[in-house]
């Protein structure tokens, strides 16, 4: 047998606890693969739900905004239940405009408007009553009859054109047929307030109803 050095002594020692430290640690400290795994079922549905949060709110705004490209919205006035402001899908036709207007008034005269024709974004449907001025002919498309201001459908800008016809009796008028319904004769003008005689006078052959 060899007889071992003092220092070779040492270094087996040493080695044998390296060795024997190496072996205690493997099988007391958790093993690391282990822990990632951990972590990571911890730390998925967390992040799962993130990335779906994010999405949702992401897709929402898209989704609105091609909702909202595929609507019109029209005007309805005159004989109808509702008049008001109204949305409806791209493609619509005056009878489904008025249907949402809650449908016609009695004595309204339908034959007076084309329910087939397509409605455009922007576009005010009007449904005059039966009896009133110019009744038994067609409406037209758009614009004003003869030239004249059709004071159920005139703008305000429209209605300012006329002599005599300021911002506030403009507004006038357009107040009184949203709360009263259309007027069915031109000189049913003289129930606006601010609207006499005189000034009726002035533009009576200027003006119209549908």
């Amino acid at each position: 047998m060899f007889k071992l050095t003092p220092k070779e002594q040492k270094i087996l020692a040493l080695l044998a606890f390296l060795l024997i430290l190496g072996v205690v640690l493997r099988f007391t400290l958790p093993d690391e693969q282990a822990v990632n795994v951990q972590r990571g079922k911890e730390n998925g549905p967390e992040v799962s739900m993130a990335a779906t949060a994010g999405g949702g709110t992401a897709a929402l705004p898209a989704g609105e905004k091609e909702a909202a490209a595929k609507l019109i919205v029209v005007h309805v006035v005159g004989a109808v239940q509702k008049p008001g402001v109204y949305h409806l899908p791209a493609g619509s036709r005056v009878y489904q405009a008025l249907e949402q207007a809650g449908g016609k008034l009695e004595g309204a005269d339908l034959e007076r408007i084309n329910l087939a024709q397509p409605l455009v974004d922007g576009q005010q449907v009007f449904l005059p009553m039966k009896g009133a001025e110019g009744a038994g002919q067609p409406l037209p498309a758009g614009g004003a009859a003869s030239g004249k201001v059709n004071i159920n459908t005139a703008s305000k800008d429209e209605l300012e054109d006329l002599p005599g016809i300021g911002a506030v009796k403009a507004q006038s008028i357009i107040n009184y047929r949203e709360q009263h319904g259309p007027f069915q004769r031109v000189e049913d003008l003289l129930e606006v307030s601010g609207i006499g005689d005189k000034t009726l006078a002035e533009i009576k052959e200027l003006i119209t109803v549908w």
